[in-house]
């Protein structure tokens, strides 16, 4: 249930997924492992055990858990039994323990799997089998994803004509007319949604802002770092 702390974050945030993008970059990321963030839990997690979407009597999938496993770890200490997979970052052959790097169980084991920060990392391309397989594990699904805060870094890197992401908006997404503004420091913040949407690579590695809810997805909260998805 959306408190009304919810709501209001949800209209004073710019709304991205109110445009419609030219297109998504095709390509592979440039790196890989962009979920791998040490600290705490993930506020986002916090908010779904604490609001009964995770109950501490649930089986659960954490599907990209990083090489930290910072979400499991938290979970595990509401009383959850977790497992973490990660592809990338797995380094254990256990994951109710540790982070696995691979997975070969039943589908029907688990009573929520979740992703969170994967989608934001991944092409467009990739995000749909993605979903399919986190689905696919569990009858309740949430997908986290990072939200405007992608948007004021790029607008930040742009601005001072970041080397890298400079770059990649001149190589792979800009328009002539946008490379004229780009240099001139004149870009308007719907090319930079739009390039955001798009997809970018970042010295912290790809990043782009999904739209879940164009795929039909509930949106259960929205802020300014987080968006949480039911699926």
């Amino acid at each position: 249930m959306q408190t009304a702390t919810d709501i209001i974050d949800l209209f004073e945030l710019k709304q991205p997924c109110g445009i419609s993008p030219r297109g998504y970059y095709s390509g592979q990321p440039l790196e890989k492992g962009g979920t791998s963030i040490p600290g705490k839990a993930a506020p986002a997690i916090r908010w779904l055990f604490n609001k009964g979407y995770i109950k501490s009597t649930d089986k659960v999938l954490d599907y990209g858990a990083g090489k930290f496993g910072r979400n499991g770890i938290f979970l595990r200490e509401q009383g959850c039994e977790v497992f973490c997979y990660d592809p990338f970052n797995g380094t254990d052959k256990n994951g109710w323990n540790g982070v696995a790097k691979t997975i070969s169980l039943p589908s029907t084991l688990f009573d929520v799997a979740f992703s969170c920060f994967v989608l934001n990392v991944v092409p467009f391309h990739t995000e749909q089998s993605i979903i399919k397989e986190v689905n696919s594990f569990a009858k309740y699904a949430f997908h986290v994803t990072r939200n405007t805060d992608i948007f004021d870094s790029i607008k930040k890197a742009l601005g001072r004509k970041d080397k890298l992401v400079g770059k990649f908006f001149l190589d792979n997404f800009a328009t002539d007319l946008e490379k004229e503004q780009y240099e001139a420091g004149e870009l308007d913040e719907d090319t930079i949604l739009e390039f955001c949407m798009y997809g970018v690579q970042t010295s912290k590695g790809f990043q782009r802002i999904p739209c879940c809810e164009k795929q039909g997805m509930k949106l259960l909260r929205s802020t300014g770092g987080f968006k949480i998805y039911e699926s």
